[in-house]
């Protein structure tokens, strides 16, 4: 084996054994001390919720925030194929390469399509204690797949991916840590969007970063070692190489594409004011949104006030609305219909209803599931 090769390695296992290492090690004294827990307490409000998420910067950086990550990859892909035929740019064809590769491994499979799909931690918006319905479950510990999709968390790795940039080290120092500040800044704030909303913990967060890190490692020292490839010619490509690497691009491109869309952020907010006859002696509401999801206040107003908040990820073009129709029997029952409409593909969507209803029909409401 090259000497030079064999050098990359050794130092790529050291780096990654000692990487995984602190992870471990910094998870299990974090999960001692319930951490997590403490930290989204000082966030959510019994009253209040999670109030805080909807205030920007923070709104912006979950809606629009993963959009510089993924316009980079796709132009680290196009210019990777450019750099294979200019010989001013070959040089670094694996740097372009690395990026790519980190981001689309990374972020779109172990993160998005592997761990938060089967490790079935639920989010602190959907466990008991803030106001949700599951269990707690710590960090690194494996619940019911499709049981929530808080680990790790998806959005931050769309910061920490501009860490990349230290690879460009031996060029030029000052890129390499100014990308390292920017990738750890930026993805800092993605995770406090995203903690303050009550989508991720900490620990989601620290293991975004940890994954991504992990992969970099492996692709920059045991797969393309990038400065070896400083001294590498313009070799001509035949036409069906050509062809096979635009198929290659052409497939992770669409790859990146799915991932982005399927994984777009969806935020919708409706308000609906009935009004309610004098004749109106009890309200049952018939609703297709789950009664854990529904929070009554009974108070000083005359009419009923429903605010339904809905969020998740959906496919672009993708809608929701809500159809509300009254009817008032001879008994003096009042049917509400309340229809929570989708239309598209939400690969994952959390409805939130706040109703505020007036204090004489305290004791006199009652909520029935639609048929479907």
């Amino acid at each position: 084996m090259d000497p030079q090769r064999k050098r990359y390695y050794w130092i790529g296992a050291i780096l990654l054994t000692l990487w995984l290492a602190v992870l471990l090690t910094a998870t299990l004294v974090w999960n001692r001390f319930d951490a997590d827990r403490v930290i989204i307490r000082q966030i959510w409000s019994p009253e209040t919720g999670w109030s805080l998420g909807d205030d920007q910067p923070w709104r912006f950086l979950y809606e629009f925030g993963t959009i510089p990550a993924f316009a980079l990859t796709f132009i680290s892909l196009l210019a990777w194929y450019r750099s294979l035929q200019s010989p001013k740019w070959i040089r670094f064809r694996r740097y372009f390469l690395l990026y790519s590769l980190t981001s689309i491994v990374g972020a779109g499979l172990i993160v998005n399509a592997l761990l938060k799909e089967y490790t079935g931690r639920p989010r602190p918006r959907e466990v008991v204690e803030f106001g949700g319905n599951w269990e707690y479950r710590a960090a690194l510990e494996l619940g019911i797949p499709g049981q929530g999709q808080s680990f790790p968390c998806g959005h931050c790795t769309m910061g920490f991916i501009f860490a990349s940039g230290v690879m460009f080290w031996n060029y030029s120092p000052p890129l390499a840590i100014g990308s390292l500040v920017l990738g750890l800044g930026y993805g800092t704030l993605m995770s406090t969007a995203r903690l303050v909303q009550g989508a991720h913990y900490v620990s989601d967060a620290f293991w975004s970063l940890g994954v991504m890190g992990a992969t970099f490692i492996c692709f920059y020292f045991f797969v393309l070692q990038p400065p070896l490839s400083d001294s590498v010619l313009v070799r001509k490509i035949s036409n069906r190489t050509k062809w096979r690497l635009r198929i290659g691009i052409a497939a992770c491109l669409i790859l990146i594409t799915v991932l982005y869309s399927t994984r777009r952020p969806f935020f919708k907010e409706h308000q609906r004011i009935v009004s309610l006859s004098l004749e109106a002696l009890h309200i049952e509401l018939v609703t297709n949104v789950p009664a854990e999801n529904w929070d009554v206040e009974f108070t000083n107003v005359d009419h009923l006030i429903m605010d339904l908040q809905v969020n998740g990820f959906a496919f672009p073009a993708s809608k929701h609305d809500l159809d509300v129709d009254t009817e008032l029997s001879s008994k003096g029952i009042m049917q509400i219909l309340v229809n929570s409409k989708t239309f598209g593909y939400f690969p994952e969507l959390h409805e939130g209803v706040t109703l505020r209803v007036p204090m004489r029909f305290q004791h006199r409401l009652s909520l029935t599931p639609l048929p479907p």
